[in-house]
């Protein structure tokens, strides 16, 4: 493929390095994470942050990486990735530039139409046997193939992780996903002498990260079909994720970028109603999701603040294990779901007759139609977004990924430099 081929050319030959031992390495509890949110389409948002980012920071170490259903492809990412932060962010920059509605999903109108009649079969069947199995609205399989060759899995394997692992450069890194059968939150990881932690609804699980855990985590529920690994299928991530941080702060994080895909609104916008009338389903779908993706990430940041400064209040010894942990969101500075109507003409005519059947155009703010748009053109202004917002906030960033003033690159002592 083309396309492949381009992101290809950005990898550096593997390099020799000696692994360093990360409890040596640092204070311990002063990792720095990535926790890269979902939101569908959005997450375009999240590559902008990240090219900014390196551009001032090119040789930044992240030993932690985590990610949540459409943030579970950028985490995958970075965690494979053989060259240097600089050449991963413009690669991933290359993966969403040439992103098409038709790479994710099929648009064409007999595959949109047989998954509707299967839908409506299903609903018609009084729950018969033999009724065909329904696996959501959208077949995905051009999505798999995709990140197939863009992220070089090996039969599946991401095996850019373990390399990266074994040759020091990176931790752990953790993608969740929602077990269907169980109806708890998994969170996959894949690192050095990672422990398993269990928690009410939510637990991980130390594996291989491959292809099939970055499909389920970003397996929008309902919209795309759910992922068999194992004995049972996941979906999404955010489902029953309510603590998106817990998975960072496990694996030792000690400062936190999170890169979340709503705005902050003001108390007026969130007053202003986006529909009116009796609300269409994409209005109803769009707010589900939101709950999903966003709501939690705002509500675990407020309460890991609010923990921050209770521990930072008691002496070293009464803290029990507790640290502070330094946590820095970015947002976007334009609401994502409203500035998806700018784009939504140019959808393929099947997907955007069966968006508009759902009420997408019924609402000033379709979410739901900004996470499944998948188009080029909108997609290079999330980026350009998500760039200039972390560019306004660069001092802050600076702060948080290099505290000690230099380039954000940490070499552990007896590493050699890249």
């Amino acid at each position: 493929m083309r396309q492949v081929a381009r992101i290809v050319s950005f990898r550096m030959p593997p390099f020799k390095r000696k692994p360093p031992k990360w409890d040596d390495a640092k204070v311990p509890g002063d990792d720095l994470a990535f926790v890269m949110s979902g939101g569908g389409a959005r997450a375009a948002y999240q590559v902008g942050v990240l090219r900014c980012l390196a551009r001032h920071f090119p040789r930044l170490d992240v030993p932690i990486i985590t990610g949540v259903s459409a943030g579970a492809i950028n985490a995958a990412h970075l965690a494979a990735h053989h060259g240097t932060f600089e050449q991963a962010a413009e690669e991933l920059y290359h993966l969403w530039s040439e992103l098409t509605t038709e790479r994710v999903f099929r648009t064409d109108p007999w595959s949109l139409a047989r998954h509707m009649a299967r839908w409506g079969r299903q609903l018609v069947s009084g729950g018969r046997k033999g009724s065909p199995p329904v696996k959501g609205l959208l077949d995905t399989a051009p999505l798999r193939a995709y990140l197939t060759e863009a992220l070089h899995a090996v039969d599946g394997e991401l095996t850019g992780i373990n390399y990266n692992l074994r040759m020091g450069r990176l931790k752990a890194a953790a993608l969740s996903t929602t077990n269907y059968a169980t109806g708890q939150s998994v969170m996959w990881t894949q690192g050095a002498d990672i422990e398993e932690w269990q928690r009410p609804n939510r637990r991980a699980r130390a594996t291989t990260l491959s292809i099939d855990h970055v499909m389920a985590s970003a397996a929008l529920p309902l919209v795309f079909p759910a992922v068999g690994i194992g004995p049972h299928w996941f979906g999404d991530g955010g489902i029953r994720l309510t603590a998106p941080l817990s998975p960072a702060l496990h694996l030792g994080a000690g400062r936190i970028l999170a890169v979340s895909t709503r705005r902050d609104r003001t108390v007026s916008e969130a007053d202003a109603p986006t529909v009116t009338g009796y609300p269409p389903p994409a209005q109803v779908a769009g707010i589900l999701l939101n709950s999903v993706f966003l709501d939690v990430l705002d509500q675990d940041g407020h309460l890991l603040d609010r923990i921050n400064g209770l521990v930072a209040q008691l002496p070293p010894e009464r803290r029990q294990g507790l640290r502070t942990v330094k946590l820095v969101t970015i947002r976007p500075s334009v609401d994502l779901g409203r500035l998806a109507n700018r784009y939504e003409p140019d959808l393929p005519k099947g997907l955007r007759f069966l968006t508009r059947g759902l009420g997408t155009r019924q609402t000033d703010a379709p979410d739901f139609l900004s996470m499944i748009m998948f188009q080029p053109d909108y997609l290079a202004e999330l980026i350009r977004v998500g760039e200039a917002d972390a560019e306004a906030r660069r001092d802050e960033l600076a702060t948080l990924v290099a505290p000690d003033g230099n380039d954000g690159h940490a070499v552990a002592e007896g590493a050699q430099d890249r």
